[in-house]
């Protein structure tokens, strides 16, 4: 097996031995992490976030879909990638089984589209709670019309509005989303965020906000953001990078201090709600498989002629739980071709 990448201080990953195979498992306890060499009876050394350069995140070397979904008659579209993760409950925390297929989990050559507005969202919280506000708040941006940043998020996720997606990056703005907010330390190395998503607009130059909630107001003075050029298409990630965006929400309760975005129990409980009533491309293929009445909670996007893709986390009726992130690029099919695939990977995931 190819060597184990671990993550995050706060995760534990662990290699089993499983009917005579290598299965690669990480777990989520308490913030330390070790490494278990199955069958080996050797522990390693306590390895940190600092140590672990551009890929603080935790995640083991995941399992190859593509001999499985080959042997079962399907073969991914060109250029297509996969990430999932089947999700169980271990003693101490949740163990996450990760698999890959295609480009993979860390494959970056698509456009992120509308998947990527779940950052945003969680950015702008962050933003602001790091002066006591939360998504209750309201605010001006610029001479726009006073909303509350929960109204501004709930659109920008439940229906993909694309003006209130540039109205989050512009409460966060871009320095701070790529410069501290997206960052290595916080599971992000790769993502990059500074694309306006309406016709002429520009998040990077940005207005004063006024935010107040209560009797506390803050003025945010117009910012000019730096551009990012580790990023020349303007937006990337990768598939695992938005599906952690999702993982954390959803598991939010479940995942240790150090995983859990800084946000108010509130704006957790609203983003899952708009994570649950988007209405995905993964649907079709979730009720297929796993039967009429599973939860999911996921961002879709869809720029045409370039990438169709979808993040979410899936609650069987079962209890099972699967993490599931997936784009096939227009040329190769597309939406249609997305459903297919989702349908093909989660029976391979469940048997």
């Amino acid at each position: 097996m190819k060597g184990l990448q671990l993550a995050l201080a706060g995760a534990v990953t662990a290699l089993l031995i499983v009917a005579g195979g290598v299965v690669a498992v990480r777990t989520s306890p308490e913030p330390q992490t070790l490494a278990f060499i199955g069958g080996g009876g050797r522990v390693g050394p306590v390895v940190t976030a600092a140590v672990l350069g551009s890929r603080a995140v935790p995640l083991s070397d995941p399992t190859s879909l593509d001999a499985t979904l080959a042997a079962a008659g399907y073969r991914l579209p060109p250029g297509a990638g996969v990430y999932a993760a089947k999700i169980t409950k271990e003693a101490g925390g949740l163990a996450y089984e990760d698999f890959e297929a295609g480009v993979g989990a860390l494959g970056s050559e698509f456009w992120p589209a509308s998947s990527i507005k779940v950052l945003a969202a969680i950015a702008a919280l962050e933003y602001v709670g790091q002066q006591g506000f939360t998504g209750a708040a309201t605010v001006n941006v610029g001479n726009s019309a006073p909303r509350t940043i929960r109204s501004i998020y709930d659109e920008a996720i439940r229906v993909s509005d694309n003006a209130a997606y540039d109205l989050l990056v512009k409460i966060a703005g871009v320095d701070y989303l790529n410069r501290e907010f997206l960052t290595a330390g916080r599971g992000f190395p790769r993502t990059v965020i500074q694309r306006s998503y309406t016709l002429g607009g520009d998040v990077r130059v940005n207005p004063t906000v006024t935010v107040t909630e209560g009797d506390r107001r803050m003025v945010i003075p117009a910012r000019t953001g730096r551009i990012d050029t580790s990023c020349p298409q303007g937006q990337c990630s990768n598939l695992f990078e938005m599906s952690e965006s999702v993982r954390r929400l959803v598991l939010h309760n479940e995942i240790p201090e150090v995983e859990r975005f800084k946000i108010a129990p509130a704006d957790v409980v609203g983003l899952n709600a708009a994570l649950l009533a988007a209405e995905g491309w993964f649907e079709p293929a979730v009720a297929r498989v796993l039967g009429i009445g599973a939860r999911v909670y996921g961002k879709p996007g869809q720029v045409p002629g370039r990438d169709c893709l979808d993040v979410v986390l899936i609650h069987g009726r079962d209890g099972q739980r699967i993490l599931l992130s997936a784009t096939v690029p227009e040329r190769s099919g597309g939406c249609p071709a997305l459903v297919t695939l989702a349908q093909n990977v989660l029976r391979a995931l469940t048997g």
